[in-house]
């Protein structure tokens, strides 16, 4: 991180009294990979830190895609909704949160690791599986307020993210090279980019994300293992910029997706939705896990996934069968 960032950081931790009282900045560093947003450890002079999160213009992993800042607002909402709850508890502590530096200051929690290792091979224990489970539930029941579901509805960023999961992976000569990532992987894009069946099937729930739903629950909106830490204090949810107001089976079906997209052993979706434990419409769910193993296979939002061309085929073949409902 260069001097100036460091200087930002410093100076916006200032100017908006987010620094505890007699305390100096000794270093700011990235936290995380992160995709969305800049995210900060600063670490204090009194052996404490914070963590900094701002919402730029743009995407942060990938700076050519523009991104709108509300997203941070949109955060302290969520954060706002799940204060004093089972859910909340399970997040990092909201500290602040500045519109005009579209910037949330959270608690840091300290050394641990996400989710990501899990495509490198690793099981996702039924520990954390069924915190995820039991931490998804415990917010699809969460009653919210009617004042903040306006800023939870988040459609611009649902218009954003809906190119990426619905539009860009099925576009034909899109630009995005799958052979550099995958030899072999561009030929099996071609076959599902020109299968009107698939296509078709795939726009109900496009227009199922893109509808307002006031009356939905309260979702994460993008709850795979890139959005959940291990602390020494278990598993803890990070990352909810991408909540809306929706069907519970959009988070299901997405943690579902993650299972098989991480090689976990088949009996864990089986495991995560007996945890779960509230109704859902089961192929409601498997459509939406359809869709999200397609994009994360054949769009830009690639995964750290350790398998070749044939196995992702296969995951290809499978996602088809899950969006339209074919019995393996």
């Amino acid at each position: 991180m260069s001097q100036q960032n460091r200087s930002e950081a410093s100076q916006l931790l200032r100017d908006l009294n987010w620094l505890p009282h007699g305390t100096k900045v000794v270093n700011v560093a990235i936290a995380g990979a992160g995709n969305m947003n800049l995210v900060e450890r600063v670490s204090l002079d009194n052996g404490t830190s914070l963590i900094l999160k701002r919402a730029q213009g743009w995407v942060e992993k990938y700076p050519h895609i523009p991104a709108p800042v509300g997203r941070a607002a949109v955060e302290a909402a969520f954060y706002a909704a799940v204060a004093g709850s089972s859910v909340g508890a399970k997040m990092p502590t909201h500290l602040g949160f500045d519109e005009r530096n579209a910037a949330n200051l959270l608690q840091d929690l300290g050394e641990c690791t996400d989710g990501m290792t899990a495509y490198a091979g690793t099981k996702i224990t039924d520990g954390e599986l069924d915190a995820v489970a039991d931490w998804a539930a415990g917010l699809h029941v969460l009653p919210l307020a009617g004042s903040i579901k306006n800023t939870l509805n988040n459609r611009a960023m649902r218009e954003l993210n809906a190119v990426h999961i619905f539009d860009f992976p099925l576009a034909v000569d899109n630009g995005f090279d799958l052979e550099e990532i995958t030899p072999g992987l561009q030929a099996a894009a071609n076959v599902l980019q020109t299968d009107r069946d698939f296509i078709a099937a795939v726009q109900p729930i496009k227009a199922l994300y893109l509808g307002d739903a006031p009356d939905g629950v309260l979702l994460h909106g993008d709850l795979y293992p890139g959005s959940w830490l291990n602390t020494s204090q278990g598993l803890f949810m990070i990352d909810p910029e991408f909540c809306w107001l929706g069907p519970r089976e959009w988070d299901v079906g997405m943690v579902l997706a993650h299972l098989r997209l991480s090689q976990q052993p088949a009996q864990q979706s089986a495991r995560f939705i007996r945890r779960y434990g509230q109704p859902i419409d089961r192929a409601l769910a498997n459509k939406v896990a359809g869709i999200e193993i397609m994009r994360r296979l054949l769009g830009v939002a690639q995964l750290p996934i350790s398998m070749d061309c044939s196995a992702k085929i296969t995951l290809l073949h499978e996602a088809r069968a899950l969006v339209l409902g074919i019995s393996p």
